[in-house]
Parts: structure tokens; C-alpha cells; sequence
């Protein structure tokens, strides 16, 4: 894999599964949050059809369009026949997850292993 660029998300193929890992705590800001879009547009686009699991574990705060780049990654790896599944989102996170309905669209674990696990099944 060539060496990533990016400022928010971390690749890491881990067996069967690609491991997007956001290392920004938060998210916000427009400029921020097209940055963040773009990069997880990108990590759906490559390694081919293998799962995503998106770890959510450091961060502690996103805005209204970092959350809107998550809806618009979980469609984007929809579209391409990726199973995508998100873990590790710290409770602040988490309600607001909640409050605009992601859990509707992408289902949740509290951990990596939980993931991986519904993946194998």
C-alpha cells in the first residue's frame, strides 16, 4: 500500500477487514469536515470489496458535517458492496449518533473484537 497522506483517518488492513482509524479528536469546522469527507471517500474506495470497520475511539467531539461524512461514507460503501460497520464511539459521540440517526443506517459495536466478530458471521 503506498504511504497515506491523510490528516484524520489512519488505514490498516487487518486480515479480511480494513481498520479506518480516525486519530482527530474532533471534527469541525467546514474546512475540517470536507477534509475529513474526503478522506473517508477515499479509504471506501480502495482495497476492494473487503469489509470497513470505522474506530471512532478518539474522538471526543464532531460537527454537524463530520457526521454527514459518515452517512455519506456508509452510502458510499453501500454502493460499492462493502459491508461497513463503525465501533469504539465514546458516549458524547454517541448521543449525538444518535440524535441525527446513524445508528439506523450503520450498525454499532462498543468494541473492535464485537466487529469482527458480526463480521465472521
Amino acid at each position: 500500500m503506498v504511504a497515506d497522506t491523510f490528516q484524520h483517518i489512519r488505514l490498516q488492513p487487518a486480515g479480511d477487514v480494513l481498520l479506518v482509524e480516525v486519530l482527530s479528536q474532533d471534527i469541525q469546522g467546514p474546512d475540517r469536515a470536507k477534509e475529513f469527507i474526503n478522506e473517508l471517500t477515499e479509504a471506501v474506495c480502495r482495497d476492494g470489496d473487503v469489509p470497513i470497520l470505522l474506530d471512532l475511539g478518539r474522538v471526543r467531539y464532531l460537527s454537524s458535517m463530520a457526521y454527514s461524512a459518515l452517512f455519506k461514507m456508509v452510502k458510499c460503501a453501500r454502493e460499492k458492496g462493502r459491508p461497513i460497520r463503525f465501533c469504539n464511539i465514546h458516549e458524547d459521540v454517541r448521543a449525538g449518533a444518535e440524535a441525527v440517526g446513524l445508528s439506523h443506517v450503520v450498525t454499532v459495536h462498543s468494541c473492535e473484537a464485537e466487529a469482527r466478530a458480526a463480521f465472521a458471521q
